[in-house]
């Protein structure tokens, strides 16, 4: 069971914002692609991109983290429940939420894009969607895949379920929480056809931790979840073309 945690108010804003910059920060190089390096080709400028927004957003927050945990005098284990319970209990926890989250989440994907269409708008696959079905090299391929499966996930949970879901929570609106931090996990992604999708994921992974207390459940539910749709995206991609 998730107890409350000590977080400070200030200590959280501060972080937000220090990530916020660099999601920012991020964007920018982005933008500037085609003006710094017009030779280069859509698929190095698409895989620059990735790289400096992984490392921008994802990685620089990992780093934020670090000093927040140090503010607070706690360690990482300490922070976020790692160490409560088991990995192999975490691990089956986690795979038996994939067995019910992926078939949904692959639904919901599927109805989502029917009623875009229906509606006139035209689906847009995720920008690492419309990479990987691109031909790639192998080294490409390797980064897309350690992000999407390693650093996405812990980065993702330790800031959404283990930061701000715990002190939303704590001034009273659990329900205000839940579902705040889980649209706010789907609309980082900026794609309306995954929304949907990403939210309802958002919310069993908010509930594995609350249940646990352990954000390695959720963590470890979170890889499963990019391990398979990028597995599919390389093999089975209209499986998974919302995702």
């Amino acid at each position: 069971m998730l107890v409350d945690k000590p977080w400070k108010p200030e200590a959280v804003l501060r972080l937000a914002a220090s990530v916020s910059f660099c999601l920012v920060a991020g964007m920018a190089i982005t933008a500037g692609l085609e003006h710094w390096l017009p030779a280069l080709g859509q698929s190095q400028k698409d895989f620059i991109s990735f790289v400096a927004g992984g490392v921008c957003f994802q990685g620089a927050a990992m780093v934020f983290v670090h000093f927040f945990l140090r503010e607070h005098g706690l360690t990482w284990r300490e922070g976020f429940g790692l160490a409560e319970g088991k990995f192999g209990r975490m691990l089956a926890l986690a795979g038996l939420a994939i067995v019910i989250v992926l078939p949904v989440a692959l639904a919901l994907g599927k109805v989502s894009e029917w009623v875009m269409l229906r509606t006139g708008r035209t689906p847009q696959l995720q920008i690492a969607v419309q990479m990987l079905q691109t031909k790639l090299p192998l080294f490409q391929i390797l980064v897309y895949g350690l992000a999407a499966v390693v650093l996405a996930p812990v980065a993702e949970e330790v800031l959404f379920r283990g930061i701000l879901y715990p002190t939303l929570k704590q001034s009273g609106h659990r329900w205000v929480a839940l579902w705040v931090t889980s649209l706010l996990f789907a609309s980082i992604h900026f794609n309306l056809m995954a929304f949907v999708p990403l939210t309802f994921l958002a919310l069993v992974l908010a509930w594995l931790y609350e249940r646990t207390g352990n954000l390695l459940a959720s963590i470890l539910t979170h890889v499963l979840f990019n391990a398979i749709n990028f597995t599919l995206l390389l093999v089975a991609p209209d499986l998974v073309k919302g995702h």
